[in-house]
């Protein structure tokens, strides 16, 4: 009857520790640092297991315990804030040019969007005094001198602007404030959006959320 009821426990203690193992490893890092952002569902950090996070969510921590969100392709930003509530993450360009990235940038490919943006045409100029009319803005970080880089709304008719002595150089959309009209090419922080609550109600039940085992090809 003893060894029964000591393999009884021994199954017992197995399954528990199993269990939880299962719940720690998501929670052994929910930050890169004492000041980061916390991560949790649906990010999480690219060491821990995939079931950790949402497929487009993962983060990576620098030498200098600051966190990185990697989006397609190739383009790095700096996450300031997470506010899980709102479903909005707060970036900015590490390097504080974003002008830089904004051309490799395709959210589509990602899970995120921008609370708020605008298209623009960029324009690599050979002459500091290209006629404006109100309409571009310079681009100081991608710029040199003589070589001014300028960003003009896609919308505004370009005809109306001295760009002759200009080369265009590519399309992209930039972040922006709705509220003041201003749009981020350099180093302000500006949100980036997810579309719906993956995690339903499990936070505020309490319960670690995860993605489930995988079934037939499917993640659930």
């Amino acid at each position: 009857m003893d060894r029964y009821l000591c393999l009884f426990l021994f199954l017992f203690l197995t399954l528990f520790v199993e269990m939880r193992g299962g719940r720690d490893e998501c929670m052994t890092s929910n930050g890169c640092g004492d000041q980061g952002p916390l991560i949790q569902f649906p990010f999480r950090l690219k060491h821990q297991p995939h079931h950790c996070g949402y497929p487009g969510f993962e983060l990576s921590c620098t030498e200098n315990n600051q966190t990185m969100l990697d989006l397609p392709v190739s383009v790095k930003l700096l996450v300031k804030k997470i506010v899980y509530k709102s479903r909005e993450i707060i970036v900015q360009d590490p390097d504080n040019c974003l002008a830089r990235q904004l051309r490799n940038l395709n959210l589509a490919a990602s899970p995120f969007h921008f609370k708020f943006e605008q298209d623009f045409i960029f324009f690599n100029c050979s002459s500091d005094e290209t006629e404006s009319y109100g309409y571009d803005q310079s681009i100081p970080c991608l710029s040199i001198p003589g070589n001014p880089v300028y960003a003009v709304e896609s919308y505004e008719p370009v005809q109306y602007l001295d760009l002759s002595s200009c080369r265009r150089l590519y399309n992209a959309s930039a972040p922006g404030n709705r509220d003041y009209g201003d749009f981020m090419f350099n180093g302000s922080a500006f949100s980036l959006k997810w579309s719906k609550s993956i995690c339903g109600s499990c936070p505020e039940g309490g319960k670690i959320c995860r993605l489930k085992k995988v079934i037939a090809g499917n993640r659930n």
